[in-house]
Protein backbone atom coordinates (compact mmCIF):
# COMPACT_ATOMS: atom_id res chain seq x y z
CA UNK A 1 0.00 0.00 0.00
CA UNK A 2 1.48 3.30 -1.13
CA UNK A 3 1.90 5.47 1.70
CA UNK A 4 -0.04 8.75 2.46
CA UNK A 5 1.63 12.21 2.14
CA UNK A 6 -0.48 13.51 3.88
CA UNK A 7 -3.44 12.18 6.54
CA UNK A 8 -6.74 14.17 6.54
CA UNK A 9 -7.95 15.34 9.94
CA UNK A 10 -10.67 13.15 11.92
CA UNK A 11 -13.80 12.49 10.73
CA UNK A 12 -12.90 13.61 6.67
CA UNK A 13 -14.20 10.89 4.52
CA UNK A 14 -11.30 11.39 2.28
CA UNK A 15 -7.69 9.83 2.38
CA UNK A 16 -5.71 12.36 2.43
CA UNK A 17 -5.44 16.12 1.52
CA UNK A 18 -3.62 15.39 -1.70
CA UNK A 19 -6.19 17.39 -4.42
CA UNK A 20 -8.62 18.24 -1.77
CA UNK A 21 -10.30 21.72 -3.55
CA UNK A 22 -10.78 23.39 0.25
CA UNK A 23 -7.21 22.66 1.19
CA UNK A 24 -5.66 25.60 2.74
CA UNK A 25 -8.98 27.39 3.03
CA UNK A 26 -10.18 25.86 5.99
CA UNK A 27 -8.36 25.06 9.04
CA UNK A 28 -8.48 21.39 8.93
CA UNK A 29 -4.85 21.42 9.65
CA UNK A 30 -3.74 24.29 11.82
CA UNK A 31 -0.30 25.31 12.28
CA UNK A 32 1.69 26.48 15.15
CA UNK A 33 1.39 29.80 13.73
CA UNK A 34 -2.33 29.88 14.02
CA UNK A 35 -2.20 29.60 17.63
CA UNK A 36 0.58 32.11 18.00
CA UNK A 37 -1.42 34.69 15.63
CA UNK A 38 -4.95 33.49 17.83
CA UNK A 39 -3.07 34.29 21.08
CA UNK A 40 -0.98 37.38 20.04
CA UNK A 41 -4.70 38.96 19.05
CA UNK A 42 -5.88 38.13 21.98
CA UNK A 43 -3.59 40.01 24.23
CA UNK A 44 -4.30 43.24 22.04
CA UNK A 45 -7.61 43.27 24.38
CA UNK A 46 -6.43 41.33 27.05
CA UNK A 47 -3.21 43.41 28.05
CA UNK A 48 -4.88 47.07 28.35
CA UNK A 49 -8.57 45.15 30.16
CA UNK A 50 -6.28 43.64 32.57
CA UNK A 51 -4.36 46.94 33.43
CA UNK A 52 -6.99 49.03 33.72
CA UNK A 53 -8.94 46.90 36.42
CA UNK A 54 -5.36 46.95 38.30
CA UNK A 55 -5.44 50.33 38.12
CA UNK A 56 -8.72 50.65 39.36
CA UNK A 57 -8.06 48.69 41.96
CA UNK A 58 -10.97 46.47 41.03
CA UNK A 59 -9.98 43.39 42.27
CA UNK A 60 -12.66 41.64 43.26
CA UNK A 61 -14.46 42.62 40.11
CA UNK A 62 -10.93 41.11 38.33
CA UNK A 63 -11.36 38.02 40.57
CA UNK A 64 -15.38 37.58 39.64
CA UNK A 65 -14.07 37.68 35.98
CA UNK A 66 -11.23 35.07 36.42
CA UNK A 67 -13.43 32.92 37.62
CA UNK A 68 -16.14 33.53 34.74
CA UNK A 69 -13.59 32.93 32.41
CA UNK A 70 -12.33 29.54 33.91
CA UNK A 71 -15.85 28.22 34.09
CA UNK A 72 -16.15 29.43 30.71
CA UNK A 73 -13.17 27.90 29.13
CA UNK A 74 -12.54 24.92 30.87
CA UNK A 75 -16.22 23.95 30.52
CA UNK A 76 -18.84 26.10 29.14
CA UNK A 77 -17.50 26.60 25.78
CA UNK A 78 -16.71 22.95 25.07
CA UNK A 79 -20.40 21.91 25.96
CA UNK A 80 -21.79 24.48 23.97
CA UNK A 81 -19.46 25.04 21.10
CA UNK A 82 -16.16 22.90 20.84
CA UNK A 83 -17.43 19.65 20.91
CA UNK A 84 -19.79 20.34 17.76
CA UNK A 85 -16.14 20.56 16.18
CA UNK A 86 -14.28 17.58 14.12
CA UNK A 87 -11.19 18.61 16.07
CA UNK A 88 -13.11 17.60 19.65
CA UNK A 89 -13.18 13.89 17.49
CA UNK A 90 -9.12 14.11 17.67
CA UNK A 91 -7.61 11.66 19.90
CA UNK A 92 -7.07 12.71 23.47
CA UNK A 93 -8.13 15.02 26.46
CA UNK A 94 -6.96 17.76 25.50
CA UNK A 95 -8.08 20.14 22.55
CA UNK A 96 -6.03 20.73 19.65
CA UNK A 97 -7.51 23.68 17.47
CA UNK A 98 -6.12 27.18 16.69
CA UNK A 99 -7.97 28.95 19.42
CA UNK A 100 -8.62 26.53 22.17
CA UNK A 101 -5.69 24.27 22.33
CA UNK A 102 -4.61 22.74 25.43
CA UNK A 103 -8.13 22.93 26.82
CA UNK A 104 -9.61 19.37 28.53
CA UNK A 105 -12.67 17.79 26.04
CA UNK A 106 -15.10 17.36 29.25
CA UNK A 107 -18.15 17.50 27.08
CA UNK A 108 -19.13 14.13 25.10
CA UNK A 109 -18.43 14.97 21.38
CA UNK A 110 -21.48 15.13 19.30
CA UNK A 111 -21.19 15.97 15.24
CA UNK A 112 -24.70 17.88 15.33
CA UNK A 113 -24.45 21.80 14.63
CA UNK A 114 -25.17 24.01 17.32
CA UNK A 115 -28.90 24.86 17.78
CA UNK A 116 -30.06 28.52 18.03
CA UNK A 117 -30.02 28.37 22.17
CA UNK A 118 -26.85 27.22 21.94
CA UNK A 119 -25.76 29.95 19.90
CA UNK A 120 -27.22 32.85 21.73
CA UNK A 121 -26.19 31.21 25.26
CA UNK A 122 -22.75 31.34 23.61
CA UNK A 123 -22.81 34.63 22.39
CA UNK A 124 -24.39 36.25 25.40
CA UNK A 125 -21.45 34.67 27.38
CA UNK A 126 -18.70 35.86 25.36
CA UNK A 127 -20.39 39.34 25.80
CA UNK A 128 -20.39 39.44 29.37
CA UNK A 129 -16.45 38.16 29.47
CA UNK A 130 -15.47 40.73 26.79
CA UNK A 131 -17.71 43.83 27.69
CA UNK A 132 -17.31 43.17 31.11
CA UNK A 133 -14.63 46.05 31.78
CA UNK A 134 -17.04 48.85 30.45
CA UNK A 135 -18.58 49.82 33.88
CA UNK A 136 -15.65 49.64 35.80
CA UNK A 137 -13.40 51.94 33.30
CA UNK A 138 -16.71 54.53 33.29
CA UNK A 139 -17.18 54.40 36.88
CA UNK A 140 -13.03 54.90 37.45
CA UNK A 141 -12.93 57.55 34.75
CA UNK A 142 -10.32 55.30 32.99
CA UNK A 143 -11.20 57.43 29.32
CA UNK A 144 -7.47 56.40 27.85
CA UNK A 145 -7.68 52.71 29.10
CA UNK A 146 -11.78 52.53 28.10
CA UNK A 147 -10.44 54.06 24.29
CA UNK A 148 -7.69 51.44 24.68
CA UNK A 149 -9.41 48.22 25.44
CA UNK A 150 -12.04 49.20 23.03
CA UNK A 151 -9.61 49.41 20.46
CA UNK A 152 -7.90 46.01 21.35
CA UNK A 153 -11.58 44.63 21.15
CA UNK A 154 -12.07 46.14 18.20
CA UNK A 155 -9.03 44.86 16.80
CA UNK A 156 -9.24 41.21 18.38
CA UNK A 157 -13.05 40.76 16.73
CA UNK A 158 -12.39 42.54 13.31
CA UNK A 159 -8.54 40.31 12.46
CA UNK A 160 -9.72 37.44 13.94
CA UNK A 161 -13.15 37.49 11.83
CA UNK A 162 -11.04 38.13 8.31
CA UNK A 163 -8.32 35.49 9.56
CA UNK A 164 -9.78 33.08 11.44
CA UNK A 165 -13.46 32.38 11.41
CA UNK A 166 -13.72 32.56 7.36
CA UNK A 167 -11.34 29.32 7.87
CA UNK A 168 -12.62 27.82 10.96
CA UNK A 169 -14.37 24.31 10.27
CA UNK A 170 -16.68 24.55 13.38
CA UNK A 171 -19.48 25.78 10.65
CA UNK A 172 -22.29 25.95 13.34
CA UNK A 173 -20.47 28.98 15.29
CA UNK A 174 -22.40 32.02 15.24
CA UNK A 175 -19.20 34.06 14.24
CA UNK A 176 -18.57 31.73 11.49
CA UNK A 177 -17.89 33.24 8.13
CA UNK A 178 -16.64 30.09 5.88
CA UNK A 179 -18.04 31.27 2.40
CA UNK A 180 -21.10 29.53 0.87
CA UNK A 181 -19.37 27.18 -1.78
CA UNK A 182 -16.31 26.28 0.78
CA UNK A 183 -19.02 24.84 3.50
CA UNK A 184 -20.72 22.51 0.64
CA UNK A 185 -17.56 21.03 0.33
CA UNK A 186 -16.87 20.74 3.68
CA UNK A 187 -20.18 18.85 4.38
CA UNK A 188 -19.38 16.61 1.44
CA UNK A 189 -16.44 16.05 2.92
CA UNK A 190 -17.54 15.45 6.68
CA UNK A 191 -21.13 14.47 6.15
CA UNK A 192 -21.35 13.25 9.61
CA UNK A 193 -22.01 17.48 10.63
CA UNK A 194 -24.15 18.36 8.10
CA UNK A 195 -27.38 18.12 10.22
CA UNK A 196 -29.09 16.18 7.89
CA UNK A 197 -32.34 14.97 9.33
CA UNK A 198 -32.18 16.81 13.02
CA UNK A 199 -34.96 18.69 13.88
Amino acid sequence: MKSKEKTTPVKCKNETCNGCSIEGKLLCNHTLSDLIDFYLLFMVFFVPFLAGMLIGNFHTALGIWGVLAGVFFLYVEALILCRHCPHYAEKGFLLSCHANWGLPKIPKFNPRPLNRIEQVSWLVYVAVLFLFYIPFFIISQQWLMLGLTTLGLVTFGWTVQRTKCNRCYNLSCPVNRVPEDIRKVFYENYPDFSGSGEK
